[in-house]
């Protein structure tokens, strides 16, 4: 149940932050990995890091499952939940980079230094439907990608054949399909792409009520107002305080008392700033916030 979102500041700044909304209680721990540090994605061969890594990750029966990250090259990637619309492989592939769902962030962030990189290299990766080390399921996934050029890019996996896609309006939440997302937000502004800042500032400007509520739809909305609604931040520093401010209110609170098995909450709120390769956790809980520069 995650939302996130890229802003880019006027003074050149560019963030990717996210809510992570998981149900699960273990610990997202920030990790730093060095260049150099080998892993192995549960099929296949070894790998090695090219680049310092740093993100939140659950660190299970030796191996880490990293929910976002950004690497020492400036680039970024988060995973937010897909389901009912992923196409993974069966088994793995011939030839093919074989992942699970759970080893693509790693794969991205250890290998690559921008989105184009990570475009040129997926004809080679087969997303495979098997569960990954520590986990008793398959994860219907998609991803949010940014670079330190400004670049942003979408991967849905609702084919074999994986490829990029543009975010014109740079906010994911979770299902439908980011195509049925934008047309939903055009719909509710009556408006279009070159026209929706105008008509989101607008919203704002008359105090219009905002969609409320979990549902990814909603959070959508909400979140593209908001990202388009107000005058860019001038810099690095009003740039996460807006996005933190942004996200604050999708924040899924967690249950008083004993949380029920299938309760997805916020665990925390990340904001990455790749032109300054800094990142930032903020836990909804009495967990102190981190800030990690590489």
């Amino acid at each position: 149940m995650c939302t996130s979102l890229t802003l880019n500041a006027a003074d050149g700044t560019h963030l990717l932050a996210r809510t992570m909304d998981f149900p699960n209680v273990d610990p997202w721990q920030p990790t730093v990995l060095e260049s150099g540090t080998n892993w192995r994605p549960i099929l296949g061969e070894q790998h090695v890091t090219h680049y310092r890594i740093v993100g939140s990750a659950r660190h299970l029966n030796g191996h880490y499952l990293f929910g976002d990250g950004l690497n020492s090259a400036g680039l970024s990637c988060a995973e937010l939940y897909f389901p009912n619309r992923v196409h993974y492989y069966a088994e793995s592939q011939t030839g093919m980079t074989n992942l699970t769902p759970q080893d693509f962030i790693m794969w991205v962030l250890s290998q690559h230094d921008t989105i184009a990189e990570v475009a040129a290299d997926l004809q080679n990766v087969a997303l495979v439907g098997q569960v990954w080390y520590a986990e008793n399921k398959v994860y219907p996934f998609h991803w949010l990608l940014a670079d330190k050029t400004g670049a942003t890019a979408v991967l849905e996996p609702t084919a074999h054949s994986l490829q990029l896609i543009a975010d014109p309006l740079q906010v994911l939440t979770n299902t439908p399909e980011l195509a049925d997302h934008v047309d939903r937000v055009n719909r509710f502004l009556d408006t279009d792409k070159a026209h929706l800042p105008a008509a989101a500032t607008q919203w704002l400007a008359d105090n219009k009520p905002l969609p409320e509520g979990p549902i990814p739809t909603n959070r959508f909305i909400r979140t593209v107002i908001n990202r388009w609604g107000r005058p860019q931040p001038a810099t690095a520093d009003t740039a996460i305080s807006r996005a933190k401010s942004i996200l604050d209110q999708v924040v899924i609170p967690r249950q008083t008392g004993k949380q029920p098995a299938n309760h997805n909450f916020t665990h925390y709120i990340s904001i990455i700033d790749m032109s300054h390769l800094r990142y930032l956790q903020l836990p909804t809980d009495d967990v102190p916030q981190s800030e990690i520069n590489l």
